[in-house]
């Protein structure tokens, strides 16, 4: 990544003075968080939170009560979170059933224990609690480590899922078009120019996220409008690709 000496974070300034202080959407308990991305579908903030709502409301999010619930009835209640809601009743019972036969019916202390390897080789208890948080339905690399961030797990660089093409195109200009090798690289990007602390790798999240979705969007990015085009690498190369236009030179 070209830009270096903490970039990042006079970028991460700007952006809240644009946008604001941002605070997450959602409960920041591991297993409720795993509930709230499969209440909606497309996973949206908005989405998640209409069905998670109505399950939480009607039904209740313990694991004996959503065990014990009908499929059709919490099918019904995540009608209000989108589509396929009885593909999502099954996952939230599929989730209910691995915590309470896999983890102890506790699934925040199971990782804590698991987080504790940490302690015998550097990075193994992230590696062995994000092994664990995949099981679940929908839950990536992406989603494990908003998970260890967010629940106060481990202070991961995580990365929106919808967008490690942001602070790619901020640091370096470019973007990875394999999205796995885009996330790595946006991590990494965000580990190296961040403190590695909860509350800074949360905001950057945070913000990084609200950029993304009104922005800096994956197709059509909204230059014209950013409020860091004059310090983002991605503008930068493209206001020089312009100018060199043949084109672009002719048409002015």
């Amino acid at each position: 990544m070209r830009k270096s000496k903490r970039w990042l974070g006079r970028i991460l300034d700007a952006l809240e003075r644009h946008y604001g202080v941002q605070t997450a959407v959602g409960p920041s308990e591991p297993y409720e968080m795993i509930l709230f991305v499969n209440c909606g579908y497309p996973a949206t903030d908005a989405s998640c939170s209409k069905g998670y709502e109505a399950l939480k409301r009607e039904i209740g999010t313990e694991l004996e009560e959503i065990l014990a619930a009908p499929k059709s009835k919490v099918a019904k209640l995540l009608r209000l979170g989108g589509m396929v809601p009885e593909q999502r009743a099954e996952r939230l019972k599929t989730i209910a059933k691995i915590v309470n036969e896999e983890f102890g019916e506790d699934l925040k202390l199971s990782l804590e224990k698991l987080m504790q390897e940490e302690k015998n080789e550097a990075g193994k208890g992230i590696r062995l609690a994000k092994k664990a948080l995949k099981e679940f339905p929908v839950i990536g690399e992406p989603g494990a480590d908003k998970i260890l961030l967010f629940a106060g797990l481990a202070p991961v660089a995580a990365v929106p899922s919808a967008c490690p093409a942001v602070p790619q195109r901020i640091l370096s200009g470019d973007e990875d078009k394999n999205y796995a090798a885009g996330y790595r690289a946006a991590q990494e990007a965000m580990a190296a120019e961040l403190p590695e602390s909860f509350d800074a790798r949360q905001r950057a999240y945070l913000l990084l996220k609200r950029h993304g979705a009104e922005i800096c969007k994956r197709t059509k990015p909204r230059c014209e409008i950013c409020p860091i085009r004059e310090v983002c690498a991605y503008f930068e190369r493209a206001s020089g690709e312009a100018r060199d236009n043949p084109k672009t030179k002719q048409s002015s």
